[in-house]
């Protein structure tokens, strides 16, 4: 089973050290280069456990098959929705009312 998770839901887990209950539960992780970076920002709590947790495990996104016409998404949730897309990946993780409902 494929996770494709965005930003504040990993520095929560990470925040509770339990980024590891990821890979318990899932068979394979992943996240777009957008997530990885705003995780892993200096300012980010945990970023350097998130840093070391995800390593070989974030995927670049090509968002050139993509018609986007609603701005409620930040760039990593996007992003986070696109590769779960290209991934046919099983579950998405995210904290947006309106992304998991679409």
């Amino acid at each position: 089973m494929i996770l494709v998770a965005d930003c504040s839901a990993l520095v929560a887990l990470s925040v509770c050290d339990s980024l590891h209950l990821l890979e318990q539960l899932f068979a394979s992780v992943a996240v777009p280069e957008t997530v990885y970076r705003e995780a892993t920002e200096p300012d980010k709590p945990q970023a350097q456990a998130v840093k070391q947790f995800f390593q070989g495990k974030v995927h670049p996104v090509d968002l050139s098959n993509y018609v986007f016409l609603d701005a409620f998404a930040d760039a990593g949730e996007t992003e986070a929705m696109v590769l779960y897309k290209q991934l046919s990946a099983d579950k998405l993780l995210i904290d947006d009312r309106r992304g998991r409902s679409g």
